[in-house]
Parts: C-alpha cells; structure tokens; sequence
C-alpha cells in the first residue's frame, strides 16, 4: 500500500503531505514540461543497524528513502533502467524530496508508517 500511495504522491494524485514539497509533475512543468519522459521509483533501505542500549537491549535503528530511475524503451519494446539517471529529472527530485522528509511524512501518512515499523 505505501508504494503504491507513492506513486499517487508523486504523481500529484493527492496534496503533497510536507507544505512545500512538489510532485514531479510540478518539477516537471518548471523544466519546460516539453518533453515525455518515462520512470519508476521505490523505497529503499538507507541504513539499517542494531545499537546496543546502556542496559544491554538490541535496539534496531533503520533509515528508508526512495530512489528512482529513468526509464527508455529498448529496441524490443520493453522498459528498461537507464544506466545513469540525471540529477534534476523531475522524479528523481521528488524521490529525493521525500526521502528528506520521510520521517515527517511516516507521522502524517498511515502507509508510510506501517511500512517503516515492519522494515
């Protein structure tokens, strides 16, 4: 469910949960919103660690985040990865958006949340 409420996210489906923060649409249309472009992003595991508290209980620490990727349509007509996405594309600004926000954006969104606990 948090992936797929990601995606609305960062589509513009829903009010963006951070004030400020802009799908990639918006991010898009600032570039010149001229050109297709196709990508896919996810969540991903920053850092994961287990810390040792002052009276000896493991305690799991762990960061999410999002990536994405730019996608192009290969010679047999399938998607495909390209192997270096630039830096300003409109998805990868949004995944990086919300990967700074994540903890703000676990407290307002439910989805998000769940997903962070069972990580």
């Amino acid at each position: 469910q948090a992936d797929y409420h990601l995606k609305e996210l960062s589509m513009g489906e829903y009010e963006q949960p951070v004030l400020g923060m802009k799908s990639c649409f918006d991010y898009s249309k600032e570039e010149g919103g001229d050109h297709e472009w196709s990508a896919r992003e996810w969540f991903v595991v920053r850092k994961a660690e287990i810390h040792v508290s002052a009276d000896q209980v493991l305690v799991p620490f762990l960061k999410l985040g999002v990536e994405a990727r730019e996608q192009y349509i290969t010679p047999d007509g399938f998607l495909d990865d390209v192997s270096l996405t630039r830096h300003d594309h409109p998805l990868v600004r949004y995944a990086e958006a919300f990967t700074q926000n994540f903890d703000l954006i676990s407290e307002r969104k439910s989805v998000v949340h769940q997903l962070r606990e069972v990580a």
